[in-house]
């Protein structure tokens, strides 16, 4: 099975831009060894909605915290969350809002992390034989009505790159966090041995914003021929 990185097709037709956030977050989690916060960009759950739980108000605004009380808030939220889930600092909930712009692909990538799709986009994927768990947005066109419709695809975190495609290995993750402060390689490469079977699109599990599709999925866009992103094979070690 061969596994392509997702990012954004260029030009005028694909303009397509997002300002927001989803409705809850987990705060950034300061580590009192390294200093940082193990963060969790690009995971999110537009999904799950926390509008009955109890502590969703200390959810409601992005803010830094000790690492304690993201470890806290981390474990409350676990039992309300996909299996697999990672749960980062940083990591968003509920439904998208935000302000839009633009002109938008079949499939869309306003940010490196976010997956959209036109609702008409999604049918046809879904009738091809695809799952994908899909979220309105609550989206605001500036004043008038939105062109067409468009869904956040949920992509959970699976698979990792392979070690060897660190120049000089990676860093040894935080003994208190589990950080580790590596930069996306020039030439990634993707570990076998962790890759989902059961997945066509998911997120990876140390680079959370790198959005992957396997051979199946790649191959059925094609044929539908669905605009919007472009598809870079990575290497399977």
């Amino acid at each position: 099975m061969k596994f392509f990185r997702l990012r954004p097709a260029e030009g005028p037709l694909f303009t397509g831009f997002l300002d927001g956030v989803h409705q809850w977050g987990l705060p950034g989690g300061l580590c009192p060894v390294c200093e940082a916060s193990p963060g969790g960009l690009g995971e999110a759950y537009p999904s799950m909605d926390l509008s009955g739980w109890a502590h969703r108000r200390e959810l409601a605004e992005a803010r830094q915290v000790p690492l304690e009380e993201y470890e806290r808030l981390r474990e409350l939220l676990r039992p309300h969350a996909p299996p697999g889930a990672l749960l980062l600092p940083d990591s968003e909930f509920g439904i998208l809002r935000a302000k839009a712009s633009g002109r938008w692909g079949a499939l869309h990538l306003p940010y490196a992390w976010l997956l959209v799709m036109q609702r008409e986009a999604l049918v046809r994927v879904r009738a091809a034989g695809f799952d994908l768990l899909a979220s309105g947005m609550d989206l605001r066109f500036r004043g008038k009505a939105p062109p067409v419709e468009l869904v956040e695809i949920e992509l959970h975190p699976r698979g990792r790159l392979h070690d060897s495609c660190f120049p000089g290995g990676r860093e040894r993750p935080c003994e208190r966090c589990g950080r580790q402060g590596d930069r996306l390689p020039d030439a990634p490469a993707l570990d076998g041995s962790t890759l989902p079977t059961d997945m066509d699109l998911f997120r990876l599990s140390d680079f959370t914003t790198v959005i992957i599709a396997n051979e199946r999925f790649v191959d059925a866009v094609t044929r539908l021929e669905l605009d919007g992103v472009v598809f870079k094979e990575l290497p399977v070690l």
